[in-house]
């Protein structure tokens, strides 16, 4: 196992450790009240980050790494990338939150976020964020092979689910509702 694969492992048993006092079983809700489960088993999973566009590059592994992961109400984002120029070639984050359904709606975010930004990994400062979730929202449709997510306020993230290959992308919109630019894409961890 090389230094980079003990250093994830030791990164997921510390944020999975966190995490395990929130898994707990949801409340059951009405079926009414949540998309059908063929629908919500697209975006409940485990997705393993295979492309990270930043600084007009796009960045493969291994320069970077991350998993994204929804179960049970909760969520869990590990995210690392190396780039080899500019003022943020280096990131990296890991946080965890909760999320919950509409009748056609995911609503997800954040209660703790650790984040790493800068030029490498020696000229950074660890930025925390601790405190009520910041929840998004998102409306669900079915495009053609596509389950697509739109930021309910219209100027947020759209997110583009591949039913066909198992993979998404997401990023931000522009003000038709239209993918702007890829940010990130994830592929499905078969289970």
């Amino acid at each position: 196992m090389t230094d980079r694969h003990r250093a994830w492992v030791l990164t997921l048993t510390v944020v999975a450790s966190t995490f395990a006092p929130l898994a707990q079983p949801t409340e059951a809700v009405a079926q009414d009240t949540r998309p059908p489960t063929h629908v919500r088993a697209v975006i409940e999973g485990t997705w393993r980050l295979v492309e990270w566009h930043s600084g007009g590059e796009v960045v493969r592994s291994p320069a970077m790494e991350g998993l994204w992961m929804v179960y049970d109400g909760h969520v869990m984002a590990t995210r690392h990338r190396t780039q080899t120029t500019g003022p943020n070639a280096f990131e990296s984050t890991a946080g965890y939150g909760s999320y919950r359904w509409g009748p056609m709606t995911w609503t997800y975010g954040y209660e703790r976020s650790e984040d790493l930004r800068g030029a490498s990994a020696r000229d950074t400062e660890l930025s925390v964020t601790h405190e009520l979730p910041d929840m998004r929202s998102y409306d669900l449709t079915i495009e053609g092979d596509f389950l697509v997510l739109r930021d309910v306020r219209g100027t947020g993230l759209r997110w583009d689910y591949d039913l066909v290959n198992n993979t998404f992308v997401l990023g931000p919109m522009d003000e038709d509702g239209a993918l702007r630019q890829i940010l990130r894409k994830y592929r499905r961890v078969e289970e």
